[in-house]
C-alpha cells in the first residue's frame, strides 16, 4: 500500500494497520522461507550506495542498514558500501554487470538516470527496466537553493537578460544537475552550472569553500543535511521543483513548477525532466537474474522494515522522511516512463543538450 503524505511516525492507528497487514502477509510468504534461510545464514548483504558519504542516499541506506537484518530469513549481516560518480550511474552500471546475481549486493540508486537512459548516453550500460525493484523509502521533491552572498532572494531576480548570474553546482546525470539545465535553458535562468561533482555532500563543501552559491537539491536531504542553514536565512529556497507545494518549507511563497512555467510545454519539460523520475528517486534494486524467492524475501523485508517502531524512531530522530512506494508499483512507474511519447522524449532531450556541451 502506498501512503502519500504520511510524515514518519504520524499515528498509532496507521502503524497499527501497517503492521498488521504485514503480519498476514509474512503468514503466508510468497517464497520458500526455509532455503531463503539457509542462503542468508551467516553471509553479508551490501548495499552500494551511488552517491558519496554524507549526503541523503548515504543516511537512508545507513538506517535501512541498521534495522533490515532481522526481516531478511536467515538474518544475514547488512553494510553500506558507497560508489560514487556520474549521478550514481557507475553503481548502476556496476551492479547490472558485475557484481554477484545471487540477492547478496543491493544497488541504491537514483531514479533520475532514467533520462540518460531514455536519451541513450553511451554511459549507461544497465536497462532499468530489468532491475528487480525492492522499495523506495520515499518519493522526492528538489528545490532551488541559493546561499545569501549572490543578494537574490526570488526566483525573477535570475531570470532574463537582467538576470543576477548564480553559480550552480551539480552531479552528472542527476536532477541536481537536470534541474539547474532546464532552469538555465528553458526558463532563461541566469546560471552557471559547475558539474563533475560526485554528491551533494561535496556540492555543500564546494558551497561552504564559496566555490558555488547554489544549487538544486531534495527537501527531504536537505531537511537532513542543512536545515540549520535555512533556520538561520545562509540559505533561501527560491522554487520547488513540484507540481504541488512542499507544507513544511522554512521559506514562505515559494513558486512551483505551474507557477515557473510560461506555457504548458515548458510545464511538462519541467515535470518529466525533474519531478516525475523522483518519485523513485531513492531506489532499491536487485540486479537481473538475482533469484526471485531471494528478491521476494528482500522486497518483504523491505516493507516490514519500514513499519518497525525502531526504524521509524531512527528516522525521526534523523529527520528522514519515511512515506515508501512498493518495488512492484516502482516497476510501473519505470515501464511507463521508459514509453514515453516520442514527441515528449525529443523536447526533453533538446531542453538537456545544454548539460552535455
Amino acid at each position: 500500500m502506498r501512503l502519500r503524505g504520511v510524515f514518519l511516525l504520524s499515528t498509532l492507528a496507521l502503524f497499527s494497520y501497517a503492521t498488521a497487514g504485514l503480519a498476514a502477509q509474512a503468514a503466508k510468504p510468497g517464497f520458500d522461507e526455509k532455503a531463503v534461510a539457509d542462503f542468508y545464514r551467516s553471509k553479508t548483504v551490501r548495499i552500494i550506495v551511488g552517491f558519496s558519504a554524507g549526503g541523503g542516499y548515504d543516511q537512508y541506506s545507513r538506517l535501512i542498514a541498521r534495522h533490515l537484518a532481522k526481516y531478511i530469513p536467515g538474518n544475514p549481516a547488512v553494510i553500506v558500501e558507497n560508489m560514487a560518480g556520474v549521478g550514481s550511474i557507475i553503481a548502476a552500471n556496476h551492479v547490472f554487470n558485475v557484481a554477484p546475481k545471487d540477492a547478496t549486493v543491493i544497488a541504491n540508486i537514483s531514479g533520475p538516470i532514467i533520462l540518460e537512459q531514455l536519451f541513450a548516453n553511451p554511459g549507461v550500460q544497465f536497462d532499468l527496466a530489468k532491475f528487480r525493484y525492492l522499495a523506495v523509502p520515499v518519493s522526492e521533491t528538489y528545490v532551488l537553493v541559493v546561499t545569501r552572498k549572490p543578494g537574490v532572494t526570488k526566483f525573477d531576480e535570475i531570470i532574463g537578460p537582467k538576470g543576477k548570474q548564480v553559480t550552480f553546482g551539480a552531479i552528472p546525470g542527476s536532477t541536481v544537475e537536470h534541474g539547474a539545465i532546464l532552469i538555465r535553458d528553458v526558463l532563461g535562468g541566469n546560471l552557471k552550472v559547475v558539474s563533475g561533482y560526485k554528491g551533494t555532500a561535496d556540492v555543500r563543501m564546494a558551497i561552504d569553500g564559496g566555490e558555488v552559491e547554489g544549487f538544486v537539491n531534495t527537501w527531504q536531504s536537505l531537511k537532513i543535511t542543512s536545515i540549520d542553514k535555512f533556520k538561520s536565512g545562509e540559505w533561501l529556497v527560491l522554487a520547488q521543483l513540484s507540481e504541488k507545494p512542499i507544507k513544511d518549507l522554512p521559506t514562505p511563497n515559494v513558486p512551483t513548477i505551474p507557477m515557473i512555467a510560461k506555457n504548458n510545454e515548458e510545464r511538462q519539460i519541467l515535470k518529466f525532466g525533474t519531478s516525475t523520475p523522483n518519485e523513485f528517486g531513492k531506489v532499491y534494486v536487485l540486479p537481473p537474474g538475482a533469484p526471485p524467492d531471494r528478491a521476494a524475501a528482500l522486497e518483504a523485508a523491505f516493507a516490514r522494515a519500514f513499519a518497525d517502531k525502531e526504524l521509524l524512531a531512527d528516522a525521526e530522530k534523523g529527520r528522514l522522511e519515511i512515506d515508501p512506494i512498493t518495488g512492484e508499483e516502482t516497476h510501473k512507474l519505470v515501464v511507463e516512463f521508459l514509453g514515453m511519447s516520442a514527441e515528449l522524449k525529443g523536447k526533453l532531450q533538446s531542453a538537456l543538450k545544454g548539460g552535455k556541451k
